[in-house]
């Protein structure tokens, strides 16, 4: 049996108090009642035995896309320093060393960006690979963030698009 991995490393660098601090709250697991969001951990004595309406990390929760059922993250994360080189400045390290879902990491940054940065761009390459060498099992792509959009470029579907003009454009 083989195993299948999407991997990725990125970081969103130098980062202010302000924006650390407004990440920290985003990357945090929340339970939401009605209107009103706790943290995980500090749930009201009075909600402790009520189901929450939407359990799930908070910057996913205007997400309609996003299904708590599958109860992921779908990326690992840190908090980091670069002091000795002043590259990176203190900033996120988001990344997945297994399967990674980069359509979580990329609604966080936009929503970022929108707050923050609303002049910037970030970019996130992505590799899939497999254990073993499985035909059509290894690809990979790239994502590019502004806050208006979010441009995906996919291995897979580029040599797909590539097949099909080649066999439009073939005599019969």
């Amino acid at each position: 049996m083989a195993d299948s991995y999407l991997q990725f490393s990125q970081v969103i660098k130098n980062l202010t108090e302000p924006e650390e601090a407004w990440l920290k709250e985003q990357l945090q697991s929340i339970c939401v009642f009605g209107e009103e969001k706790y943290p995980e951990d500090a749930i009201p004595a009075e909600l402790a035995d009520v189901n929450a309406d939407w359990t799930g990390v908070s910057f996913l929760h205007d997400n309609n896309d996003y299904d708590p059922e599958w109860d992921s993250l779908g990326f690992k994360y840190s908090f980091l320093n670069d002091f000795d080189n002043k590259v990176l400045g203190r900033h996120l390290w988001v990344y997945a060393e297994e399967f990674g879902n980069p359509d979580n990491v990329v609604w966080l940054v936009q929503k970022f960006l929108k707050k923050f940065r609303p002049d910037q761009c970030w970019s996130l390459t992505y590799a899939i690979t497999c254990s073993k060498p499985r035909v059509g099992e290894f690809g990979g792509g790239a994502l590019f963030v502004t806050t208006d959009k979010i441009e995906w470029q996919n291995a897979c579907d580029f040599v797909e698009k590539q097949r099909s003009a080649f066999e439009t454009k073939k005599p019969t």
